[in-house]
């Protein structure tokens, strides 16, 4: 993946590219081999779901309700 101006690039490894729909989590795999989970928004543009570096396990989904009672507990004190 790289960056260009004002955009990030996706380079497949039999050819052609994707452009990337700007999201904070792609800026720190630039100049990296990367796995993208992602919907396509355009002819050659996808939104990005996941994104981890090649060779590396998916992180764990991150679960909202226990988030948010984490949150709350911290609250209410």
């Amino acid at each position: 993946m790289r960056r260009e101006p004002r955009r990030f690039i996706l380079a497949v490894h039999g050819g052609g590219e994707w452009e990337l729909e700007p999201d904070r989590h792609v800026v720190r795999h630039v100049d990296c081999a990367v796995v993208i989970e992602g919907v396509r928004t355009g002819f050659n543009r996808l939104e990005v779901v996941r994104i981890k570096r090649e060779g590396d396990e998916w992180p764990p989904s991150q679960s909202w309700t226990a988030w948010f009672n984490r949150w709350r507990k911290r609250r209410d004190g």
